[in-house]
């Protein structure tokens, strides 16, 4: 385990991948509703690990990072200039009860800036038998921030965990997510003010390492078009 916290922590993608957001300017209306969709992926993504609630008192920080493969072709913005784009979180959490769970994050890079936070509930109580499923609700709120637009997210999501051994956790989620972007600033002065909508689905599947009170985890993110992936470290107690 150790070998593989130590060779996650040298694969990070922080400085790896850069986003540049420098054609929006230039970019038409019909490709920055393409944008808003890339942008949705990332700034919604990785919010949650596991479909275990932590519990009243319990407490996770993490370092989180989303990346997507390939930005939609019709997305100027990012597609003549990012083959891999993405963001990093540090996430906080706390367990409260009743099964409830908050957690607030703040993350970006390359000029883009994201504050985000939500709440979640388990469906079912909360189990650490093997073989035996835990549920959650997840909803979550974000607002990204860029020199020349802004953008707020809403997303929902629910997710499935089962544990396999002691350390071994796979889980899967559905969700979906609707955002706002208005345009701040453009060469095109009859876009300025303007808000672009979109809306989209996320499926996830990954699995979830722990070892004593360190958590990794790995997850393998499904869009309409042009896939992510995303991954976590952190401590939970």
């Amino acid at each position: 385990m150790k070998k593989i916290i130590f060779m996650f922590l040298f694969a990070l993608p922080s400085g790896v991948f850069a986003s540049d957001y420098s054609n929006f300017k230039d970019s038409d209306l019909k490709s920055i509703k393409y944008f808003v969709k890339d942008l949705t992926k990332i700034v919604g993504s990785s919010t949650l690990y596991s479909a275990r609630a932590i519990g009243f008192g319990g407490f996770s920080v993490s370092y989180k990072f989303s990346y997507i493969i390939k930005p939609y072709e019709e997305d100027s913005v990012f597609y003549e200039k990012n083959s891999v784009y993405g963001i990093n979180y540090v996430q906080v959490e706390t367990g409260l009860p009743y099964r409830i769970d908050t957690f607030l994050r703040a993350g970006g890079n390359d000029g883009f800036n994201v504050i985000g936070g939500g709440v979640r509930y388990g469906l079912r109580n909360v189990t650490d038998e093997l073989y035996k499923v835990n549920m959650i609700l997840s909803l979550n709120s974000h607002m990204g921030l860029y020199k020349d637009f802004y953008i707020v997210d809403y997303g929902t999501q629910l997710s499935f965990s089962m544990k396999l051994t002691s350390s071994l956790i796979p889980f899967i989620s559905a969700g979906i997510d609707s955002s706002k972007l208005n345009i701040k600033s453009h060469n095109d002065s009859s876009l300025i003010g303007k808000n672009v909508y979109q809306s989209i689905a996320r499926y996830t599947a990954g699995l979830r390492l722990r070892y004593n009170w360190i958590n990794l985890s790995m997850a393998y993110d499904i869009y309409e078009r042009n896939d992510g992936f995303n991954a976590s470290l952190g401590v939970r107690f």
